[in-house]
């Protein structure tokens, strides 16, 4: 695989979880990381040292993706102090459960704000610097449910669904600029945002029974697609959902 070397990437909500593991995988690659938390601050803060003590540049920003404006803020002082973009990874996301029915406006909106709205404005800014350059790579953690409803979050789904049309429309456009955007899927895999149900160990069993290969993904098992995409091995792949679930989907 290609070495990141030179190259500067930004993870959004890289303070725990995958886009940790992602993090630090980039900065193991040879990239310059710029580690985004809306909340995690000193988990995020850990993660920039981390990569520090490898002998890279890295910065912890806070900003909401949800708010183009904090978008457009952490944008603004990633460029004035380290450069334009080279990989932008969009992995910020929440989940939240409940039946169809039972979904408030104000949790419509969260959702879709940070997991959709999000990850479109900060690609936005990332591809016009991208393009500038002749250059890019645009990752987006979309999830096994961007093809299967999810039967517990239908919020979730629906924003992943439009992940995937939103990565293919720009790859279309994009690709053509030397810039390649494609989303990894990751299935069953142990974050925070499925430690709760995953504590109940007849949940669990239900699971893993589902799973061809037999097992529940760490994020450090999601990361190494995403490094080997941000990389010039990649470069002949675009405008594609990549499934890292174990055979869940099938």
């Amino acid at each position: 695989m290609s070495s990141l070397e030179g190259k500067l990437a930004l993870v959004t909500g890289a303070g725990r979880g995958i886009g940790r593991a992602i993090a630090l995988d980039l900065a193991r690659a040879g990239a310059d990381v710029v580690v985004n938390y809306s909340r995690s601050r000193e988990q995020a803060e850990d993660v920039a040292r981390q990569i520090e003590a490898m002998g890279r540049r890295a910065l912890a920003i806070q900003a909401d993706v949800s708010q183009k404006a904090d978008i457009d803020r952490m944008f603004d002082t990633v460029e004035a102090d380290f450069g334009p973009l080279n990989i932008l990874v969009n992995n910020a996301g929440i989940e939240p459960r409940a039946d169809v029915c039972d979904f408030d406006e104000a949790t419509y909106d969260a959702v879709m704000d940070t997991n959709l709205k999000g990850a479109f404005f900060c690609a936005q800014r990332a591809l016009r610097k991208m393009r500038q350059a002749g250059w890019g790579r645009v990752i987006s953690v979309s999830s096994l449910h961007e093809l299967t409803p999810t039967g517990f979050s239908a919020l979730y789904g629906m924003s992943k669904g439009g992940m995937a049309l939103m990565m293919r429309e720009m790859a279309k456009t994009y690709s053509r600029y030397g810039i390649t955007i494609n989303n990894v899927c990751p299935g069953a895999t142990r974050t925070d945002i499925n430690r709760k149900v995953l504590a109940d160990p007849a949940y669990e069993a239900k699971v893993v029974e589902k799973i061809p290969a037999g097992f529940i993904a760490e994020p450090e098992d999601i990361a190494p697609t995403v490094t080997f995409l941000a990389s010039d091995a990649a470069r002949y792949i675009t405008g594609a959902s990549i499934f890292i679930d174990g055979g869940l989907w099938l």
